[in-house]
């Protein structure tokens, strides 16, 4: 009875996250057209913050808990699964993909790779590295995410919006209101809020109920959960046909997840980095690949040549699944 009740809240706030997700996506899209900051900037930094709300709360709950592993593994794995989400989505939606790199999209991609790297070198150290009474690791992810996203923001490009009834559609209609989507972007983040916690907290119950080790847990069965905003977001921009606003949100959100493990790091008492163990370092870098394969992918489809691009999407499902194996046995032989 007790695992029926948890599983239909898990099922429950699984839901309403989606349903949260697709409105985001609308809601995105109407802000970035109504206030001209662009639907890259708009996915980067509005709905890649919203959806990593679950990457924040469960963070923040695994320092109180005493659980680094858990939070440096919901992080490098959602990463990676951030990654597998948008090689897959861009294989299912053939029409769509990124026309041409543009140099915020460029400058975007390198901040998320290199706050990711940041982390990988800082496990792979084990051992503080800090600087005077605060963590060096802290300071270099605070830093570079600020720098990354002041880049992001003055290389944005000037969209082209189409002229009213350029497509043939009704001229009479009234022009969209940015008030109307801040309404929809505040009530669908609600929705993630509310949501996210429940499904996180319902997923750390089933799994302990079935008997999943604790350091695979953060990797994969967290990863999993607290990604599904990203993944429902991603689904519903690429479906208006905003994929510079799906890749924003990607890797916007793999950028602002490192940014909530240096924040992590720095309401931890002890220094965070050093106690990731070989799986974290083995997450790390699949997310590291994962994400220098997920920009060739979408590159690949930029050039359509569609059945490279599927191969490389491919590349990126098996890696994911490689690390998984690595990382669930080496788990095995670590504390749980």
């Amino acid at each position: 009875m007790q695992t029926l009740g948890w599983s239909a809240l898990f099922l429950v706030s699984a839901a309403v996250v989606v349903r949260s997700g697709l409105s985001l996506s609308k809601a995105g899209d109407l802000l970035a057209e109504t206030t001209g900051l662009g639907r890259l900037w708009v996915g980067t930094i509005f709905l890649a913050v919203a959806t990593s709300l679950p990457e924040l709360v469960t963070n923040l709950a695994a320092v109180r808990l005493d659980a680094p592993a858990l939070a440096g593994g919901n992080i490098l794995g959602a990463n990676m699964l951030n990654i597998v989400v948008l090689a897959a989505l861009v294989s299912l939606f053939p029409a769509l993909a990124v026309r041409r790199a543009t140099c915020d999209q460029a400058l975007l991609v390198v901040t998320a790779l290199a706050l990711t790297g940041v982390v990988t070198v800082l496990v792979a150290l084990e051992g503080p590295v800090d600087l005077g009474p605060v963590s060096l690791g802290a300071v270099l992810i605070l830093g570079g995410y600020i720098l990354g996203m002041v880049a992001v923001y003055r290389a944005r490009g000037v969209e082209v919006r189409p002229e009213p009834g350029s497509e043939g559609g009704a001229t009479d209609a009234p022009p969209p209101s940015a008030k109307r989507g801040w309404l929809m972007f505040g009530l669908a983040a609600a929705g993630v809020l509310v949501a996210a916690p429940l499904l996180a907290a319902s997923a750390d119950r089933l799994a302990d109920i079935f008997g999943i080790s604790g350091s695979f847990m953060g990797v994969l069965a967290v990863a999993i959960v607290t990604t599904m905003p990203e993944m429902s977001v991603t689904w519903g921009a690429l479906r208006l046909g905003s994929e510079v606003m799906a890749l924003g949100n990607v890797y916007g959100s793999c950028a602002f997840n490192v940014l909530v493990l240096g924040l992590a790091d720095l309401i931890y008492p002890r220094p965070i980095f050093a106690l990731l163990d070989r799986s974290h370092l083995v997450a790390g870098l699949g997310a590291l690949l994962l994400m220098g394969l997920g920009l060739l992918c979408v590159t690949l489809r930029a050039r359509n040549r569609l059945a490279a691009s599927r191969l490389v999407a491919l590349a990126i499902i098996g890696g994911w699944i490689g690390a998984m194996l690595v990382v669930f046995s080496l788990a095995r032989g670590g504390p749980s």
